[in-house]
């Protein structure tokens, strides 16, 4: 059953993570500074965190839509996809998976931007705004993606 799984078509379920992931990531990109932003309660200082960007690129739980969505796009080679837009598809699940390792790195780094020598609230955002540069990229590799896959 393991080895059939893998010889299968994404589900409609999958297919409706990428949607949904898709439409999460969008969210995280306009309010990009109310999500990455946590303050103390009763007026409190408040600070930067790039958490919310692992936590929308798939980085943080299981139940993320965008968990692990690279075996989704595996499996799209057993989909009935246009041939022309195959190599589209190829360098656009690159892209995600590019941008998804670079922002993952650039908002760890930033969690802790403000605790090493040289560094502070500076640092936090210059890491914090190179996640969202990756963000942006992979925002465009999902849509790609989605587009390629009419879904």
């Amino acid at each position: 059953p393991a080895y059939a799984a893998s010889t299968q078509p994404p589900t409609a379920e999958e297919l409706k993570r990428i949607k949904k992931g898709y439409e999460g990531i969008k969210y995280l990109l306009e309010n990009f500074e109310k999500e990455t932003t946590v303050c103390r309660e009763n007026g409190g200082e408040c600070k930067r965190d790039a958490d919310p960007v692992r936590r929308y690129m798939g980085l943080r739980s299981t139940t993320d839509p965008l968990f692990q969505i690279e075996k989704v796009f595996t499996k799209v080679k057993y989909m009935d996809v246009d041939p022309d837009q195959l190599e589209t598809f190829f360098e656009a699940t690159e892209d995600w998976n590019t941008a998804v390792n670079m922002s993952n790195s650039m908002a760890f780094i930033s969690q802790f931007g403000e605790y090493n020598p040289g560094g502070g609230k500076d640092e936090v955002l210059k890491y914090l705004n190179e996640s969202q540069k990756q963000v942006i990229i992979a925002e465009g590799a999902l849509k790609k993606i989605i587009d390629v896959l009419g879904i």
